[in-house]
């Protein structure tokens, strides 16, 4: 499994596994941070969702029931996706994704976008990672899963319950962790998308396994053998980010009063390097439910 597709599943946003896959009762990770006048509950999620889907235990809907405020990735703000498509999404007028290719992934390009049934002519004016996505996406919704996950039930429950929302990032800083700054890069990843499109979604039941279960161990071993040969990808994706948001949270603890649910993706949580793990370290009370 790809970097990218890693990302689609633990990295950005919710989701779930699919309860036919799922032999025991959902378990996921959930952790409780306690502060001076405050505590956190840490609830990993995954991008992708099936319809029949189940994530929601006895733990998760006390911390649910229990939160002042819920924290999440990034607000769902299509006219931010939007813009930022349009700026950064389109390769200069005249060039051709296909053409920037060599013959043998033209060929795989071919194939691929026959498989999705999407026309030469919808991608080729796309950057690299705005085709990945886009191919990506269309793949998922073929096997069956959605979008519309768990930070999206979660942010609707909120609302419902009139708590405040809080965000890590913006949709802009999301989305330009796809659109490499150096465009040899973009295309190299994309050739290697290509090479292995139609193995993509191999891996996803595994993983979504691994994480209903709660198996963080397993989940962090299937997570960092896609990373291993890409640490400036996990420096980007993981690191500089945990650190960014376990910085923020800290503040939270030391000075803020009140009961925070934290939703992000199952990723940002497992190992050492891992959002739990930071704040133990630092020297929070942190406990697994």
């Amino acid at each position: 499994m790809k970097p990218i597709l890693v990302a689609f599943l633990l990295i950005l946003g919710a989701a779930g596994a699919s309860g036919a896959e799922q032999a025991k009762p959902p378990h996921p990770a959930i952790w409780k941070v306690q502060g001076r006048n405050s505590t956190l509950y840490l609830l990993g999620s995954v991008h992708l969702l099936s319809a029949n889907a189940a994530w929601r235990d006895a733990r998760i809907d006390s911390a649910i029931d229990a939160a002042d405020t819920f924290y999440f990735e990034a607000p769902l703000e299509m006219d931010a996706t939007k813009r930022f498509i349009a700026a950064e999404g389109s390769l200069p007028p005249g060039q051709s994704l296909r053409a920037s290719l060599p013959p043998d992934f033209q060929r795989e390009l071919d194939e691929d976008l026959a498989s999705l049934a999407i026309p030469e002519a919808n991608v080729d004016g796309r950057r690299p990672w705005l085709a990945m996505v886009l191919m990506l996406g269309l793949q998922f919704r073929q096997a069956g899963l959605s979008s519309t996950g768990v930070d999206v039930a979660l942010m609707a429950e909120a609302n419902a319950r009139g708590k405040p929302l809080r965000y890590f990032e913006t949709p802009e800083q999301q989305l330009a962790l796809f659109a490499l700054d150096d465009p040899k890069l973009e295309l190299e990843n994309f050739e290697s998308f290509l090479q292995d499109f139609k193995g993509e979604t191999a891996d996803i039941a595994p993983m979504m396994n691994a994480w209903a279960a709660g198996d963080q161990k397993k989940l962090e071993a299937m997570l960092m053998k896609d990373y291993a040969q890409h640490p400036a990808l996990r420096k980007a994706m993981f690191d500089d980010r945990n650190r960014a948001w376990a910085t923020t949270l800290k503040d939270v603890l030391d000075t803020q009063s009140g009961t925070f649910l934290i939703t992000v993706g199952a990723g940002h949580l497992v190992g050492e390097g891992g959002v739990p793990a930071l704040l133990r370290r630092a020297g929070y009370r942190v406990t697994e439910l």
